[in-house]
Order: C-alpha cells, then sequence, then structure tokens
C-alpha cells in the first residue's frame, strides 16, 4: 500500500502562511527607520506568493481581502498612527500671553 497525501491540510497552511506574513507586517514599524524600508520590500516580495495561495486555495474573496488587508498593513501602519497620537503637541508661539 502507497500512502496517499492529505490534500486537507493546505488550504489550513495558506492561512496560517497568511498569518504569519500579517504578523511580520505588524511588527515591521518597530524597526529601525533604515530597516523599515528593506522589510518592506521583503514582505511585499514574500506576500506576492502568500497572497497568490491563498487565493488558490480560498477563492478569489479570501483573496481580494487579504490583499486589500495587505494594503492596509504596509501602507497605513496603524501602529504609528496610535504612536503620533500619544505624542503632545506643542503650544502655539503667537499667542496673546506670549507676547505680554
Amino acid at each position: 500500500m502507497t500512502a496517499t497525501p492529505d490534500f486537507a491540510i493546505l488550504p489550513l497552511l495558506a492561512l496560517a502562511g497568511a498569518a504569519v506574513w500579517l504578523a511580520l507586517a505588524c511588527l515591521t514599524p518597530r524597526l529601525n527607520r533604515r530597516w523599515q524600508r528593506r522589510a518592506t520590500w521583503v514582505l511585499v516580495l514574500a506576500g506576492v506568493p502568500v497572497l497568490g495561495w491563498l487565493t488558490l486555495e480560498w477563492g478569489p474573496g479570501l483573496g481580494v481581502l487579504g490583499f486589500g488587508l495587505g494594503v492596509l498593513m504596509l501602507l497605513g501602519r496603524p501602529t504609528a498612527r496610535r504612536r503620533a497620537a500619544r505624542l503632545p503637541t506643542p503650544a502655539p508661539m503667537n499667542t496673546a500671553e506670549g507676547q505680554r
């Protein structure tokens, strides 16, 4: 008897690959500025086959959703917005109190 490969695990592996890519994309803003651009290009180059595999296994609906989420993660940088929101805004210099 020959062992037949179990192809039922392939869709789950595609979903796991997309989840690993998403986790790495979330960690990219924490890198030094010098390494962020390189890490973004590595994520883009690694994300294309992962997105293709995800679309092949789960269909075009999830493929488009994955593409949108990937674009949001690479261009949106949600952690950068939170970091900018925590910074205090400086007071304006040309106020009536400052001219006395």
